[in-house]
């Protein structure tokens, strides 16, 4: 087999390979490696790992074509030799197989689990049967790591970015549109709208709600402006919808009076644009404006009514490069680390994923809040608003506050049943109530 094409993503590196093929009979292909003893290996893959494989020929009535003719046919033994990453400790990969031109040869499944470091050589990953008549066969295997493993894999730009590079060689704007979204918070409104640029062509094709909120009718009509000129006419907002969003900084009571001006009242074009919005899972508001100097940068605006500026920068990054960095939670009083790349609250991110659709990112949003759940810090969370919106964060926190019972818990849980019972939390009656039910199975 030979090495045709390698992608490293953000999780994992895909190997596509192609067996090598020499001509035979009529307009017949054959492996050339048919019953040469031992394995086969390619070069060297992703870490350090190699495939490898073992072609036998097989009896002439293995495979029949349509018309009942036999066809010369072999079977394909695909191996996978750690090699080079054979003592590192990775804990379990997961090995995906995607065939063309090849027939299972039995029921195969759809992943293969390996654990890391491990001893011995190769390891069979599946079988298959080549029949002559068929084009050449590739295989296409992609190895992925434990995303607790926290690597950061190198991969190659994609074909709409480079599509993109291309463009302003020619001259075209890198950004066509510019986003406001709040970033403090003060005792009555979110204040401090902040400006982020993007390329609405590096946005689309992710999510259909991510890509309704782009062309849905009254934003893709609204006004083309000069994006260097136009400031947000809206310096604050009273119904931000997430009270605890950690993304958002602490407003100043100086700062927040100066944030509190009146507004500039919206154009007809921007009312219709609003109306246009109602129906949307994202708050926004399509801005308009006069053209106002030549050679200006020129493109759409919108205000984002119910994202912090934080969360929104994270996911354009994420947009641009699958690259995304959680800040610990509050509730871990941890500092925050330095890293490459804007950072956001996992529990930010999880709601504004969810809100588009994005179900890779809301998985990892929700992996990154299970990692950081701990006996000091689970029942502040479980028993919190973020946590009562969302079944599958508290399912997950109920499951783990339950599978690790103390006393510090129990007198912790005391103290909020009495809140609940006093009304302070009302929205954590349903959690409260799972967890007695779980707590009570598991007493039986």
């Amino acid at each position: 087999m030979e090495k045709v094409t390698e992608i490293w993503t953000p999780t994992g590196v895909k190997s596509t390979l192609k067996l090598s093929m020499e001509p035979s009979t009529g307009q017949t292909l054959r492996p050339t490696h048919v019953g040469v003893p031992g394995l086969q290996h390619t070069g060297i893959c992703g870490f350090g790992w190699r495939f490898a494989s073992i072609v036998t020929a097989q009896s002439a009535a293995t495979v029949v074509d349509d018309a009942g003719n036999n066809v010369e046919s072999f079977q394909v033994q695909l191996h996978f030799d750690a090699h080079l990453i054979r003592s590192a400790s990775y804990g379990t990969l997961t090995l995906t197989v995607e065939v063309d031109n090849l027939i299972s040869s039995n029921p195969t499944p759809p992943s293969f689990r390996l654990d890391l470091p491990r001893n011995g050589g190769a390891q069979l990953l599946a079988s298959y049967v080549y029949a002559s008549t068929a084009p050449q066969p590739l295989l296409s295997i992609t190895v992925t790591f434990p995303t607790s493993l926290g690597l950061s894999l190198p991969h190659p730009l994609e074909s709409r970015m480079e599509t993109v590079l291309e463009e302003t060689l020619s001259g075209q704007e890198l950004v066509d549109i510019k986003f406001y979204a709040f970033s403090r918070r003060g005792t009555e409104c979110v204040t401090h709208p902040l400006p982020l640029f993007a390329r609405r062509d590096l946005l689309r094709g992710f999510s259909d709600d991510l890509d309704a909120l782009l062309t849905q009718q009254g934003f893709a009509e609204s006004s083309v402006v000069d994006l260097d000129s136009y400031e947000s006419k809206e310096p604050s907002f009273d119904d931000f919808g997430y009270d605890s969003d950690s993304d958002l900084d602490s407003e100043e009571p100086e700062a927040e009076e100066d944030a509190r001006m009146p507004a500039i009242e919206p154009t007809p074009q921007e009312e219709e644009g609003n109306a246009a919005a109602q129906d949307a899972k994202l708050q926004v508001v399509p801005a308009s404006g006069p053209l106002v100097r030549q050679g200006a940068r020129m493109g759409r605006v919108f205000v984002l009514k119910d994202t912090a500026y934080r969360t929104w920068k994270a996911l354009l990054y994420y947009l641009y490069t699958r690259r995304i960095n959680f800040r610990p939670l509050k509730s871990e009083g941890l500092q925050e680390e330095t890293c490459i790349g804007p950072v956001c609250s996992p529990k930010s991110m999880y709601r504004l994923a969810d809100k588009l659709g994005l179900e890779e990112l809301r998985g990892l949003a929700l992996e990154s809040i299970s990692s950081r759940l701990s006996e000091h810090n689970i029942l502040q969370e479980v028993f919190s608003s973020f946590t009562s919106t969302y079944p599958v964060i508290q399912e997950l926190e109920v499951r783990f506050l339950t599978s690790n019972f103390s006393e510090k818990a129990s007198e912790g849980l005391k103290e909020m049943t009495e809140k609940i019972c006093q009304g302070e939390k009302p929205y954590c009656a349903e959690t409260l109530f799972k967890i007695l039910h779980e707590l009570s199975g598991k007493s039986k």
